[in-house]
């Protein structure tokens, strides 16, 4: 049996008020690909991600996106598994 992790509450590179660079994109996306897919090994794409953040030209841009994807707080913004973001 396939376990597939609801990820439709996590943002996409095009739902960020600001523009993400291709690459940083990329990098999102394979990362909620393989968390939606119940991926074990997810260590690279979670280093692949660190590194293109970088290529984000506002720090606090930077840091945002960081925080949302390198510190899971989008999984604190679901905390009880709905699929929402918590009240």
């Amino acid at each position: 049996m396939v376990v597939v992790m609801d990820v439709s509450h996590i943002r996409k590179p095009e739902d960020w008020p600001f523009e993400i660079p291709e690459f940083t994109a990329d990098a999102i996306n394979k990362l909620i690909d393989a968390l939606a897919n119940d991926a074990r090994w997810t260590g690279d794409l979670y280093d692949e991600l660190d590194g293109s953040t970088r290529d984000i030209v506002d720090p606090d841009q930077e840091m945002a996106v960081r925080d949302y994807y390198l510190r899971e707080r989008w999984a604190r913004e679901d905390s009880d598994g709905d699929g929402q973001p918590a009240a």
